[in-house]
C-alpha cells in the first residue's frame, strides 16, 4: 500500500510540473498562431520577481469560448457557448475533452476560412 501511495504521489507532482510547462506553451502557441483570438492573462510570480506564468487562456471560436484557468496547483477548463457575447451555457469540460473539442472547432474554422478564400480568389479570377 505504502509503494503504491509513494508512486502515485510522485506521478501527481510530475504531472503539475508538466501541466505548467504546458500551459505555458500552449499560451505561447496559440498567441503566435491566432492572433486575436487569443487572450492570455499573466501573473508574476512574486512583489518583485521578473518572471511571470499563465493564470489563463481563452480562445474564442465562432462556435465558442474555451477558458483554461491555472491556479496553483489546480487547472480548470471551461467551454462556454457565447452569441454575440452573451453566454447561453457554460460546461466544465475534463481537460482531454476540452483540448478535442477546441480542435474540432479550429478545423471547422480554417474549412469555412479556406472555403471563403477560393470563392473570393474564384470570384476575383474568374
Amino acid at each position: 500500500m505504502n509503494s503504491d501511495f509513494d508512486q502515485s504521489t510522485a506521478w501527481i507532482r510530475r504531472a503539475q510540473g508538466d501541466m505548467k510547462a504546458f500551459v505555458e506553451g500552449l499560451a505561447a502557441r496559440l498567441e503566435g498562431d491566432l492572433p486575436g483570438m487569443v487572450e492570455v492573462e499573466r501573473k508574476k510570480d512574486g512583489l518583485f520577481a521578473k518572471t511571470h506564468h499563465v493564470q489563463a487562456i481563452r480562445i474564442h471560436t465562432d462556435n465558442n469560448d474555451y477558458l483554461l484557468r491555472h491556479e496553483g496547483a489546480h487547472f480548470s477548463t471551461v467551454r462556454a457557448k457565447t452569441v454575440r457575447g452573451v453566454v447561453l451555457k457554460h460546461e466544465d469540460l475534463p481537460l482531454t475533452a476540452w483540448l478535442e473539442s477546441l480542435m474540432k472547432d479550429l478545423g471547422d474554422l480554417s474549412g469555412e476560412m479556406q472555403g471563403a478564400s477560393t470563392a473570393l480568389h474564384d470570384f476575383l479570377m474568374g
